[in-house]
Parts: structure tokens; C-alpha cells; sequence
């Protein structure tokens, strides 16, 4: 089975994708139509790329100049991986850039206010929702039911493989550390 996970930026796609790879049962590859990826596929078509376990997981983040229809069409299951919480979304996403750090912990307030990428992530996540969350044809899944309710649950329940069990997630820990500030008095 092919399943590809759609997400919007910092929406804890690389978490789930991770989780996955975990088992043995799938080969999974982190945004391979991003150039700046390790499973980057210099431009193959999706149609030749090559696993050797019985299932392959594929996750992207959108972008509005990604075509992903090959992709689609390539895949027997979506998941739309998508963050209700859009003030901290944005947090972590201009701390990220600002950082340059995608994938490693970060402390709360550390980024810098720059309108042009507030607009530029306003516009990321609009395009995500027009064209992904309000299609009824995809499987949605928020970040908040990921993490905070039986999110992984539903997402095994809709791919209804017996390989996958409801444990060990979220892979890791999380990358957000809130600042606690005493005041000294």
C-alpha cells in the first residue's frame, strides 16, 4: 500500500512520518519532491520510486508551486495532516526560519515579527485549506487530535493495516520548550 500524508507546515507530519519508519513493514520517505531533503528524488517520477517492504509512506508539506497530482493518483491512501492552533503553528514556523532549525527543539519567543513571511504562511495555509481540507474526498486528521486525543487511532483505523499498533507515539518528544520566567523579588 501506498499512503501519502499531506500536511501543512509544522503540523508534526516529520514526527508521524518517523513514527512510521519505525516499523518494518514500511519504507518511508520524508518530502522527496523537497530539494533540500534527505529522500529528495531529484525530479524522478513518483511512479519509479523504489521500496522493498510491503508498504511505502510518503510525506510532503505543501507549498503552492507543488503539483502533487502524480502523487496523488500514485497513492491508495491520504492523509491531510493540518494544525487548528494557528497562533502557535505560526510560532514555530518563524522560529524555524529564523533559526534555521526544522527538526530540533526551540524555545518559545524567539522569533522576530516580519510581515512578508506572516503573509507568505497565511497564504500557505490558505491554499492548504482550499485545496486539501475542504475536499471531502481526503482523510483529515489535526495536529491537536494527533498529539492531545486518539488521533493515531483514527489514523489506524482508517488505513486498516495489522501492522500497525496504537503505541510508542509520538516518536520522540516535542521540538516547542515554553521559557518559565521567575521574577526575582
Amino acid at each position: 500500500m501506498v499512503i501519502t500524508i499531506l500536511a501543512e507546515p509544522r503540523s508534526g507530519s516529520t514526527n508521524l512520518g518517523r513514527w512510521f519508519k519505525l516499523n518494518k513493514e514500511f519504507t518511508v520517505l520524508l518530502e522527496p519532491y523537497n530539494r533540500n531533503a534527505f529522500d529528495y528524488k531529484k525530479d524522478s517520477p513518483v511512479y519509479d520510486w523504489e521500496y522493498t517492504t510491503n508498504h511505502l509512506l510518503i510525506k510532503e508539506i505543501y507549498t503552492p508551486d507543488m503539483d502533487f497530482k502524480e502523487l496523488i493518483k500514485f497513492s491508495d491512501k491520504i492523509i491531510v495532516l493540518y494544525r487548528e492552533n494557528k497562533e502557535e503553528q505560526l510560532e514555530s514556523w518563524l522560529t524555524a526560519h529564523y533559526t534555521d532549525n526544522w527538526t530540533g527543539e526551540w524555545y518559545t519567543n524567539q522569533m522576530k515579527h516580519n510581515n512578508s513571511r506572516i503573509d507568505y504562511f497565511y497564504s500557505l495555509i490558505s491554499g492548504f485549506k482550499s485545496n486539501y481540507i475542504l475536499n471531502e474526498n481526503y482523510f483529515k486528521v489535526s495536529y491537536e487530535e494527533l498529539y492531545y486525543s486518539n488521533g493515531l487511532q483514527k489514523i489506524i483505523d482508517y488505513l486498516k493495516l495489522d501492522c500497525i499498533k496504537n503505541e510508542n507515539f509520538p516518536y520522540g518528544k516535542k521540538y516547542r520548550i515554553d521559557l518559565i520566567r521567575s521574577k526575582l523579588i
